[in-house]
């Protein structure tokens, strides 16, 4: 696992906003690493939970155990345009919080309505801060529902497509925000597990 710690992100080269996204997005791949082929994964209690505000709280849980010094991690605070967004990721070196958009892909979410949420909600609501420039949209799958695909731009996708094709449909209406530098996806599979202890 990595281990990059440092303990003021004033410092960084490429702005305060944009190491505390990219802090944040190394947290959730490592934590999509150890739920997904983490021999001590606890990837059956997590698939038992039901309900978007339980896995919040399990990731928001994670994300303040693994940022420690880097920054801190609240949910659904209000921002002050009144907006909430369903976790955010703070640092009181950072003038601004990067939001994190949460979606139990099991609840129904189509691939239209995700596009919609990521460009009207976590871009167009959470990100119109001052200084907010960075947001993440994390997809969990636990497998309550049958395998689906989502149609992302007119293309049925799978699970393992998914993260990449919405990263593409933001990418082809990023110049509509210029304001926005960047947007990360990450999918957690949680039947990925199971099915390698099944192998």
């Amino acid at each position: 696992m990595r281990t990059h710690r440092i303990a003021h992100i004033s410092a960084f080269r490429a702005g305060p906003n944009r190491e505390l996204f990219e802090q944040g997005v190394l947290q959730l791949q490592e934590l999509k690493h150890w739920l997904e082929q983490g021999n001590e994964s606890p990837y059956a209690a997590w698939k038992a939970v039901k309900g978007e505000t339980k896995i919040r709280g399990l990731v928001a849980g994670e994300l303040n155990r693994r940022g420690k010094t880097l920054f801190r991690c609240a949910q659904e605070n209000e921002f002050p345009n009144r907006q909430r967004p369903d976790i955010w990721l703070l640092n009181n070196d950072v003038p601004a919080p990067v939001p994190i958009e949460l979606k139990v892909l099991d609840e129904g979410w189509s691939g239209p309505k995700l596009c919609e949420r990521l460009r009207n909600q976590l871009v167009g609501d959470y990100l119109r801060e001052d200084g907010a420039e960075c947001g993440i949209m994390l997809l969990v799958w636990q497998g309550r529902a049958a395998a689906k695909q989502w149609r992302i731009d007119g293309k049925l996708v799978s699970l393992d497509e998914l993260a990449d094709a919405l990263k593409r449909y933001w990418s082809s209406i990023a110049n509509n925000y210029p304001g926005v530098s960047a947007i990360d996806v990450v999918v957690i599979d949680l039947t990925r597990r199971a099915s390698k202890a099944d192998d």
